[in-house]
C-alpha cells in the first residue's frame, strides 16, 4: 500500500518521465486537480457556458473556493479575492493605495520584479520614496534593520515571505509586529510560501498578502489571490470596475461596489483557475499542511547535504537549512548554470538558471546567474540522488 507521498508522486503525471525540480517557477498540477479542469472544460462544450443551472452552480463553486481559501490562510471570506497571479494582487494593492508626494515605502533588497517595478513607477508617478533594507549575506532580513528604516512618513512595508532566490524563510510575524507598532501598513508577497509551510495572516498579522496559485499550492497558471484585512478594504481603490464587482444606483446613477474583497475582482471571472484553486486546496488540505511542510524541510535538508558532496560547488543563502524550505541556489566552477541546465535537461532532470532578480546576492558573491533547485513534496529522496549523480557525472565530462 502507497504512503501518502508515493501517491503524491504518483498523481504528479510529469514524474513518469522527468525529474522536476523547478516548483519555484511552476508546480505541476496533481492528476485531480487537472481532472478538476477537464470537468469543467468538458461540460461547457457539452451545456453551454451559460446554461441557467450550470451557470448558477459554477458561481456556487466560486464561493465555495473563496471560503476555502479564507480557510485556508485563516482569513474571513469578505478578505479574499481572485486575481491572475501574484503581481497583479500586488499592483492592485499598490495602485488602490491613496499616496501622497514624500510617503514612503521600505522594500528590502531580497525582492523580486513583481515587488520593484510597481513601486519604481509610482515613484515616478507620485512621488513617493522607496527605501531600500539591506538584508544580510545569507538573504535573511532583519526585523530590526526594518525598524530602523521606519520614519513618521514611513506608509507601507512589502516584502517576499519566502525568497524565490534562496529559499530562506523570512520573519514575517516579527516584521509585521513592527508595523503594528508603528502603524505602518504592511503587505506580504506569498508566491513562494502558499502551499510549501503554514501561512496563516492571523498569525501574521499582515494587512495585505498577495500570491498565485501555480507554485506550492499546484494549481493551474492564471490563478492568484489578493488578501485584503477587512478594516482596509474600503479604504483601496478598486482599479478595475465593471461587470461583477459593480452596479449603479437607478436614481442616482452612483457606482455601487461591494462591501468585500469582491470589488477588486472585475469582468468574468477565470473560472478554469478558479476551479484549479478549489481542487488544489482540497488536495493540499487532504495531505495536511503541517505534514507537507515537515516533507519539504526534509527534502530540503537531504538535498542540501547532498548536494555539499559536489566538489567546486558554492551554494548561496543560508548555511541553516532550518533557515530555508525548498529553494537552494547553486553554482559549480568550472561550468555555467545555463549548461548545466542544459546537460540535466538531456537526462530528464529539470532545474532552472538565472540572475533571478537576485542583484544583491549576484553582487555579493560576485556572478552573474546561478542554477536553481527547487523542489516540493512529490519529490523524492532517490530523486534527488539522481540529480547528484547527473552532476557528478557532467562534472567529469
Amino acid at each position: 500500500m502507497m504512503n501518502i507521498w508515493q501517491q503524491a508522486q504518483q498523481d504528479t503525471l510529469v514524474s513518469q518521465n522527468y525529474v522536476y525540480f523547478d516548483t519555484g517557477a511552476a508546480a505541476p498540477p496533481p492528476k485531480p486537480v487537472i481532472d478538476a479542469v477537464k470537468a469543467y472544460l468538458d461540460k461547457t462544450a457539452e451545456q453551454g457556458i451559460y446554461l441557467p443551472s450550470f451557470r448558477k452552480a459554477t458561481y456556487q463553486q466560486v464561493e465555495v473556493c473563496r471560503k476555502k481559501m479564507a480557510t485556508f490562510i485563516g482569513a474571513k471570506e469578505s478578505e479574499i479575492a481572485f486575481t491572475k497571479n501574484g503581481t497583479e494582487s500586488i499592483c492592485l494593492i499598490a495602485r488602490g493605495i491613496s499616496w501622497q508626494a514624500g510617503d514612503e515605502v521600505i522594500i528590502p533588497d531580497t525582492e523580486m520584479l513583481s515587488n520593484i517595478s510597481i513601486w519604481q513607477l509610482l515613484a515616478e508617478e507620485k512621488g513617493i520614496k522607496i527605501v531600500t533594507v539591506q538584508a544580510d549575506k545569507q538573504g535573511v532580513i532583519s526585523p530590526a534593520s526594518i525598524e530602523c528604516a521606519i520614519t513618521p512618513k514611513t506608509k507601507l512595508i512589502s516584502f517576499v515571505a519566502l525568497s524565490n532566490i534562496t529559499g530562506v524563510m523570512q520573519p514575517v510575524q516579527a516584521i509585521c509586529e513592527i508595523a503594528q507598532k508603528y502603524r505602518v501598513l504592511s503587505h506580504v508577497s506569498a508566491s513562494q510560501a502558499i502551499g510549501m509551510y503554514r501561512v496563516n495572516v492571523q498569525s501574521w498579522q499582515c494587512d495585505f498578502m498577495s500570491f498565485c496559485g501555480r507554485k506550492g499550492l499546484r494549481a493551474i497558471e492564471g490563478s492568484g489571490i489578493c488578501f485584503v484585512r477587512e478594516s482596509l478594504i474600503p479604504l483601496l481603490t478598486p482599479m478595475l470596475v465593471g461587470w461583477w464587482n459593480s452596479s449603479i444606483a437607478p436614481k442616482t446613477g452612483t457606482v455601487i461596489l461591494p462591501k468585500t474583497a469582491k470589488r477588486f475582482e472585475a469582468g468574468c471571472p477565470n473560472i478554469p483557475a478558479i476551479i484549479s484553486l478549489n481542487s488544489a486546496l482540497d488536495y493540499a488540505s487532504q495531505l495536511g499542511i503541517e505534514q507537507i511542510e515537515i516533507r519539504n524541510q526534509t527534502l530540503t535538508q537531504y538535498a542540501m547535504q547532498k548536494l555539499a558532496t559536489i566538489p567546486n560547488i558554492e551554494i548561496y543563502g543560508p548555511d541553516n537549512s532550518n533557515q530555508r524550505i525548498g529553494i537552494i541556489p547553486f553554482n559549480i566552477k568550472g561550468i555555467s548554470s545555463d549548461l548545466l541546465m542544459q546537460k540535466l535537461e538531456a537526462k530528464n532532470i529539470i532545474i532552472e538558471s538565472g540572475h533571478f532578480m537576485a542583484t544583491a546576492i549576484l553582487q555579493f558573491y560576485n556572478i552573474e546567474k546561478m542554477a536553481r533547485l527547487s523542489l516540493h513534496y512529490f519529490n523524492t529522496e532517490k530523486e534527488i540522488d539522481l540529480f547528484i549523480n547527473a552532476i557528478n557525472d557532467i562534472t567529469k565530462e
